[in-house]
């Protein structure tokens, strides 16, 4: 059953254009392959104008991503995710070493930002941030109730190697943090790297993973659930080769392959 109200948004990856593709090209490539929005940094105030005005050119609506130190001032990213009109903002924090009481003190600032800008806060689920482990993780959504997540689940699948069938303790942890999300980043591997080509994950695996992301997206109650495409390119190290050393997959095929699978298996869900 759809949670009352909240509909499926899909957005692309800036990135997933490739970095070397002009902003406007990239923002067109995306409006023209059907995705609602696109997802990016928030720009710069030098930047601002005329990223406000591409956009609005390819009519797309915009989320936002961004990493944040532990020495950070956080509201500068909040100010102008508000600027640019992001629906919403996730972040990967770091300062997993960091003791409780930090961490519950950093969150409390990004919720109380989150409420001052009016831009929804959605903590991403990664290595070696804040949400380092399930443990971990769990453990800093039950202490902060109305705290958010954006499921990247690929760094859990990969840190425990799992491989279709999952082990059912393991699904269900992802599933209590799944009902926490109000975004997943909609990334496929098959328990060893963080990011494959669609083609090279098989079947059941790739049905862990929408299982996944339909329990999420059956249980958030916000306006709009999102689901971005957040596939690297080979510039940031995500490079799969055959044994021959040649590239294999084609992240913006891809992109649009997991738009459609989205569209299909979660719209209804």
């Amino acid at each position: 059953m759809t949670a009352p109200g909240s509909a499926l948004t899909v957005h692309c990856s800036l990135l997933s254009t490739e970095l070397a593709t002009p902003l406007d090209v990239g923002l067109r490539r995306i409006a023209e392959a059907g995705f609602d929005g696109v997802q990016t940094e928030p720009p710069r105030a030098a930047d601002l104008a005329r990223f406000t005005g591409l956009v609005g050119e390819a009519a797309l609506a915009v989320s936002g991503c961004c990493g944040i130190t532990e020495t950070q001032a956080a509201e500068p990213l909040f100010e102008r995710a508000a600027a640019v009109g992001m629906i919403s903002l996730n972040a990967q924090v770091d300062g997993y070493w960091r003791d409780d009481d930090w961490q519950d003190a950093r969150i409390r600032e990004l919720l109380d930002l989150s409420e001052q800008y009016r831009v929804p806060f959605f903590l991403e689920t990664h290595r070696h941030r804040l949400t380092q482990d399930v443990r971990r993780t769990l453990a800093l959504v039950g202490r902060h109730p109305t705290l958010a997540l954006c499921g990247d689940f690929s760094h859990y699948t990969v840190m425990s190697e799992l491989r279709a069938p999952w082990p059912d303790e393991w699904r269900e942890a992802l599933r209590s943090l799944a009902v926490r999300c109000g975004e997943i980043q909609a990334r496929l591997n098959d328990g060893q790297r963080v990011q494959d080509p669609v083609e090279l994950v098989p079947p059941a695996q790739q049905d862990e993973f929408f299982d996944l992301w339909r329990t999420a997206r059956t249980q958030w109650h916000g306006p709009r659930f999102l689901a971005t495409t957040e596939l690297l390119p080979r510039s940031f190290g995500y490079d799969t080769t055959d044994l021959r050393g040649r590239p294999v997959g084609d992240i913006w095929q891809d992109s649009r392959q997991l738009l459609a699978e989205l569209r299909r298996r979660l719209a209804g869900a």
